[in-house]
């Protein structure tokens, strides 16, 4: 059996340990409209988190559209890439996406391929005057409330690592997006980002242009009551008996911190596979002193 204790990727299904309350919570705010700025130090599983809430949206009737703003280095980008996205939320086949892209950004006279994977691309002709790059804001700005009027759903928007937008020259596209998006009724925007003091102070500084866009929410650990049980089906499932206690010891060890947590259950998955039946407290020590040693290279780079 394939060793069941994932990380350093986002995970989804029986993979994702379900935090409910947080779902819950998010789902709710969403779905009634509200703006929310979702706040989560690394590794604690915030992409995974956010992309199963937003199956969770689709598979409840609403168009939801994913930006990942690392993948751009410019607002033009930025803004092709929302294009994209937003449009791809109520269209999967390039012949329909043209349609829908042309009849919204006509102006734009957008153009649709498809990638390796088959998957539908949508590039736009600009030029590369002043004037172009206006318009292709204003147009794609206004986009994803017009999306959403034009089939009756609603949006929800979803901006992952936000804070990289101040990366960009100037703040003119933060004041764009946010004197845009304020008019949206029919469009709820998450944006989520784990430079936290950067993010807080966009939401919570006045004399940012997102000051008091919406309530912010913090991302912690996973709470015990929820990580135990799903860690303790995960070792039955390799027939590894592991008591409550272990467990709670595996997660003082690894701090709490789902990254950690499940990379140390990944180690002592792998050191007590096909040798015994049984997780004890030993394994833990033997367990951190495998990851520390192969992460020694890396250790020995740093301290260099």
């Amino acid at each position: 059996m394939q060793n069941p204790f994932r990380f350093g990727s986002v995970v989804s299904g029986d993979d994702f340990a379900d935090r409910r309350s947080e779902l819950a919570e998010l789902g709710r705010e969403l779905r009634g409209g509200q703006h929310l700025f979702l706040l989560s130090p690394r590794r604690y599983g915030k992409t995974s988190l956010i992309l199963t809430l937003l199956d969770r949206l689709r598979r409840q009737g609403l168009l939801v559209a994913y930006v990942d703003v690392f993948r751009t280095t410019t607002p033009v980008q930025l803004m092709e890439l929302m294009a994209q996205t937003v449009l791809r939320a109520a269209e999967s086949q390039p012949e329909r996406l043209l349609r829908l892209a042309t009849d919204l950004l006509g102006r734009l006279r957008p153009q649709v391929g498809t990638d390796s994977r088959g998957k539908p691309t949508l590039s736009i002709d600009i030029g590369a005057s002043p004037r172009g790059t206006l318009a292709l804001q204003e147009e794609v700005l206004t986009l994803p409330e017009q999306l959403a009027i034009k089939r009756k759903r609603r949006l929800v928007l979803l901006f992952d690592e936000f804070q990289e937008i101040q990366r960009f020259p100037g703040a003119n596209l933060e004041k764009a997006m946010r004197s845009h998006f304020q008019t949206h009724r029919h469009v709820s925007y998450l944006f989520a980002g784990s430079k936290e003091t950067a993010l807080r102070d966009m939401a919570n500084r006045e004399r940012s242009p997102f000051y008091k866009f919406g309530r912010l929410m913090s991302l912690g650990p996973i709470p015990t009551a929820e990580f135990a049980p799903y860690l303790q089906t995960r070792f039955r499932a390799g027939r590894l008996r592991v008591s409550r206690e272990v467990l709670d010891a595996v997660l003082a060890a690894a701090d709490d911190v789902p990254y950690n947590v499940q990379r140390l259950c990944h180690q002592l998955w792998a050191l007590r596979e096909g040798k015994a039946d049984r997780i004890t407290e030993r394994d833990i020590g033997e367990a951190i002193a495998g990851i520390v040693e192969q992460d020694a290279p890396h250790f020995s780079a740093v301290w260099d």
